[in-house]
C-alpha cells in the first residue's frame, strides 16, 4: 500500500495573512525564510529615516519613508500594517504641516515596532522549522 506523502506545515502567528502570504509563495518556506531576513535586514534603517522626517517636520521624506516600508510589510503578511502604512501615506499627502499627523504617527510607530517583534518571531521559528526536515 502506498504511503500518502507527507508534508510539514508551518502556522504562522495570527497577525500574518497566511492565506497571502501562499498566494504569493505557496509553501516555499525557504523563500518565505529568505524575504522575512531581507525585511528585517532593512527595517531599523528604513524605521529610523521616518523618526528622522517626523522629527524634522518633512513631510515629503515622510511620506517617502513610509511608501518605502508599506510594501515590505504586504511580502511578510503583515496586511493590517501595509494598509495602516497606506493609510498614513495619504494622511501625508493630504498634510500642510507635521502637527496634523500626530495621532496618525503615533499608530504607524506602535504598529511598525509591533510588526517588527512579530516578523522577528517568526522569522526565528521559521529559520528552526527549515532547518529540520520531517
Amino acid at each position: 500500500m502506498n504511503q500518502p506523502t507527507l508534508s510539514k506545515q508551518f502556522i504562522f502567528n495570527e497577525k500574518i495573512n497566511s492565506d497571502y502570504l501562499f498566494s504569493l509563495y505557496a509553501d516555499d518556506y525557504s523563500y518565505i525564510e529568505e524575504v522575512f531576513s531581507v525585511t528585517l535586514q532593512h527595517f531599523d534603517q528604513d524605521f529610523e529615516s521616518i523618526q528622522v522626517a517626523y522629527a524634522g517636520g518633512d513631510i515629503t521624506d515622510l511620506k517617502k519613508g513610509v511608501h518605502k516600508m508599506k510594501p515590505a510589510f504586504g511580502f511578510v503578511g503583515l496586511t493590517d500594517i501595509q494598509q495602516i502604512c497606506g493609510a498614513f501615506e495619504d494622511a501625508c499627502q493630504e498634510a500642510t504641516e507635521k502637527d496634523e499627523l500626530k495621532a496618525g504617527y503615533k499608530n504607524l510607530i506602535a504598529s511598525l515596532e509591533e510588526g517588527k517583534l512579530v516578523l522577528e518571531a517568526e522569522y526565528r521559528k521559521l529559520k528552526d522549522f527549515n532547518a529540520n526536515p520531517l
